[in-house]
């Protein structure tokens, strides 16, 4: 059986360091167990981030449709957004309701946080469904991106087409989390 203990750093150089969300860029060099040293292993820091499942009082689910230039197309997404210095998860994830659909709830439930990707470390999502949400004011989020809110049913969500107009991992994660039979908490 292989030795699967952690690498050691042998030595780590930050390249870019900054505030926004790309937090670090850093090279290490890092010893494997069998000995091996890799001289240009990358790190990549960016902010954590909350996802928020939003089911509204009537049952729909809120999606955002917008263009993401990281994949360049346009794209579901569900509503959330990195966390702020020293702010929780949840209190990410309520922020996000409010400024990207002009919404609050009552009723949060965690689904799970996952690091996305395990390689170089990047960051964390932060899953959430939030039911029984209703609007109690306009959007207010001044977001790059200018997205669509849809209100579309569970099911409508739940076909390969649908799934594939998500463009991030987390989401479909989530998607999957809250509404997969065998998943649910």
């Amino acid at each position: 059986m292989r030795d699967l203990s952690a690498w050691q750093t042998l030595d780590r150089r930050v390249i870019l360091s900054d505030s926004g969300p790309i937090r670090e860029i850093a090279v290490e060099t890092v010893r494997l167990p069998d000995g091996h040293v890799i001289d240009d292993y990358f790190t990549i820091r960016l902010a954590d981030y909350a996802l928020i499942f939003a089911e509204m009082s009537d049952g729909s689910i809120a999606v955002l449709r917008q263009y993401k230039h990281g994949v360049g197309r346009v794209c579901l997404a569900f509503p959330g957004g990195a966390l702020e210095h020293g702010e929780s998860p949840l209190d990410a994830a309520r922020r996000e309701l409010r400024e990207e659909l002009g919404c609050v709830s009552d009723e949060w439930r965690a689904v799970g946080s996952f690091v996305t990707n395990a390689n170089q470390g990047c960051n964390t999502a932060h899953l959430f469904h939030a039911v029984g949400c209703r609007r109690v004011t306009d959007a207010t989020a001044p977001d790059l991106e200018s997205p669509d809110i849809l209100y579309v049913r569970e099911e409508d969500l739940l076909n390969r087409e649908t799934v594939e107009q998500f463009a991030g991992a987390s989401h479909v994660a989530l998607l999957t989390l809250v509404t997969h039979p065998r998943l649910k908490r």
